[in-house]
């Protein structure tokens, strides 16, 4: 694990997040290339929040990504590789009593313990007093999602231990707590094929137009009709962008 940390430290092609001391540190920054394989050697020192995305990109691990979606779909008896596309490795380091803010996902994923304790309250993101279609447009438009006090008590309570895991259907919020030691997380994910994030990216602009949309989904000739508009909108732009610049 060390050398995969050293290797996301290097290559600024690598993606993922890293917090220390409660710090953001810039992806590829010289500060983060500086203290990411420091941190990772003495997790349980650091107060640090790591993240290492597209692990799969590396030799070996994508063995395990494809033996999980074997095993994944014969347990869900749903075929990932085709109802699904881009299956994402992630790996989560986390230092003794982290906190991971609330926050949605775009993909379903299927988080894995690996060493370490941690406790993860989910929230039944169908419900839309606790997930408005406009929370859901808003984070895709601006990647904001707020946390409200009232529905604390709605979250569902699990508390993972090496060799468990939890299914985080998409677009169900959640937040996670680590214990007392450091946390090695192994989350593998895979995004609908049927999923457009741009359908609610469109209908949050929208309503800043003072239009009341339909949410994504409930028609597919409306939606179909919002991308080609939106499709059409994005070429008519990047062609003035293009010749502006001649």
């Amino acid at each position: 694990m060390e050398k995969l940390a050293e290797i996301w430290s290097r290559d600024n092609t690598k993606s993922g997040f890293f917090y220390l001391d409660r710090k953001f540190r810039e992806w590829g920054s010289e500060d983060h290339k500086a203290s990411l394989v420091e941190a990772f050697r003495h997790s349980d020192l650091s107060r640090m929040r790591m993240k290492l995305s597209f692990i799969h990109t590396q030799p070996k691990y994508d063995k395990v990504l494809e033996t999980m979606t074997q095993e994944l779909s014969e347990l869900t008896h749903v075929d990932l590789g085709k109802e699904y596309r881009a299956p994402m490795e992630t790996l989560f380091l986390t230092s003794p009593n982290e906190f991971t803010p609330y926050h949605i996902d775009s993909e379903d994923s299927f988080l894995l313990q690996i060493q370490g304790t941690k406790t993860i309250y989910i929230f039944d993101g169908s419900d839309k007093e606790i997930l408005k279609d406009l929370d859901i447009e808003k984070y895709w438009a601006q990647n904001e999602i707020a946390f409200r006090e009232e529905i604390r008590s709605r979250g569902v309570r699990f508390d993972m231990g090496p060799g468990t895991g939890v299914h985080i259907p998409m677009h169900f919020p959640h937040m996670v707590e680590s214990g007392p030691t450091s946390s090695m997380s192994l989350s593998i994910g895979y995004e609908s094929v049927a999923f457009d994030r741009d359908l609610f990216r469109v209908n949050h602009q929208l309503r800043k137009l003072g239009l009341n949309p339909t949410p994504p989904g409930k028609s597919k000739v409306i939606d179909n009709t919002k991308m080609a508009v939106f499709t059409g909108a994005k070429t008519i732009t990047k062609t003035l962008k293009g010749l502006q610049h001649k």
